[in-house]
C-alpha cells in the first residue's frame, strides 16, 4: 500500500504480459507496419527506403519528444506526492 491507500479491485490490464503475448504483438505490428510501409511506397512513387528512412526519422523524434514529456509528468506527479505526504497540499 502506496500512502494508505488500498489496491485497485481489478485490474487486468495492469498485469504483466505474458512473453507470447508480447510476441504475438509485435508480430501484429510489424505486419502492419510492413503493409503500411508498402502502401505508402506504391501510393506516393517514393522507394520503400526512402520512406522507411522518413518514418524512422519521424518516429525517433517523436519517441525523444514524448520520452522528454513523460520524464516531466514523472517528476511533477512525485513532487505532488511527497508534498502530500508532508501534508503540505490537502486534496
Amino acid at each position: 500500500m502506496l500512502f494508505g491507500t488500498s489496491p485497485l479491485p481489478h485490474a487486468p490490464f495492469l498485469a504483466p504480459a505474458s512473453s507470447a503475448a508480447l510476441a504475438k504483438a509485435a508480430g501484429f505490428l510489424g505486419l502492419h507496419a510492413k503493409a503500411a510501409l508498402a502502401w505508402a511506397s506504391t501510393h506516393t512513387g517514393v522507394p520503400a527506403l526512402v520512406v522507411a528512412a522518413v518514418a524512422l526519422v519521424v518516429g525517433y523524434r517523436v519517441l525523444r519528444r514524448s520520452a522528454r514529456f513523460a520524464v516531466e509528468v514523472a517528476v511533477v506527479s512525485a513532487a505532488l506526492v511527497f508534498l502530500t505526504h508532508l501534508g503540505m497540499i490537502r486534496w
